[in-house]
């Protein structure tokens, strides 16, 4: 069982997935707005965060981009904004997946097991294997997570080295952007691919000597992305 942070501004909600998800053994923190939450994460790390969007103080996404840029800790959003450019925008900042109210507890302690299940195999994943891998100048230490370019470092959201890491591991393979999704995301579904390209772009600005005209990592028009063992 997890130790949770859940941050949300609507107190009988808030109450009601606390005895939910305590009742099914986990423990949960409760916090209702994003200021006093993103010093909660970084006080007391919790194992994972359950995270509405519409919060007063620092803002649901912002505090996502926050905890994503600085630890490996796993995040739900769960939020009444449910239009494609809200989950995009979240799945962008780096967050695990995605509820949208009103939605069922059951689901909601389902998608927290699956996120917590994929997390730690991850992690046993990255222990078994080296924590070097070397793509042409690209060294990518999944042990210390940081990435280097010809000694140059490289400043990636955990998404983001996630699908890098993942590419790397696979030199001039092709990756289709469903495949890389499910990389960081648990529930990798159709229509959520345009984050992948979101990364993908920002990835390139951290490693392309030229973005406009990348040379590492480069479109394969029709299938996805391959990063080239050059």
């Amino acid at each position: 069982m997890a130790h949770i942070l859940l941050v949300e501004d609507e107190r009988e909600l808030n109450q009601m997935v606390c005895d939910y998800l305590t009742n099914a053994g986990h423990t949960v923190r409760q916090t209702y707005d994003g200021s006093t939450a993103v010093r909660e994460v970084f006080q007391t790390p919790p194992d994972l965060i359950v995270l509405d969007l519409n919060l007063p103080g620092l803002a649901g996404i912002d505090l996502a981009r926050t905890v994503t840029d600085q630890t490996e800790i796993p995040i739900i959003i769960v939020s009444a904004r449910g239009e494609e450019e809200d989950r995009l925008a979240g799945f962008s900042a780096g967050v695990d997946d995605y509820l949208v109210k009103p939605f069922s507890l059951p689901e909601l302690a389902m998608r927290i097991t699956a996120v917590l299940r994929r997390t730690e195999q991850r992690s046993a994943s990255e222990t078994d294997a080296s924590p070097a891998i070397v793509v042409g100048d690209i060294t990518i230490d999944t042990e210390r997570r940081e990435v280097t370019i010809a000694g140059r470092s490289a400043e990636l959201t955990a998404a983001q080295f996630a699908i890098l890491a993942t590419m790397g591991r696979h030199p001039g393979r092709v990756f289709t952007r469903l495949q890389l999704l499910e990389s960081f995301q648990d529930h990798a579904f159709e229509g959520y691919e345009r984050t992948v390209d979101v990364h993908i772009g920002k990835i390139r600005k951290q490693i392309e000597d030229d973005p406009a005209t990348p040379h590492r990592l480069v479109t394969v028009w029709g299938v996805g992305y391959r990063l080239e063992d050059q």
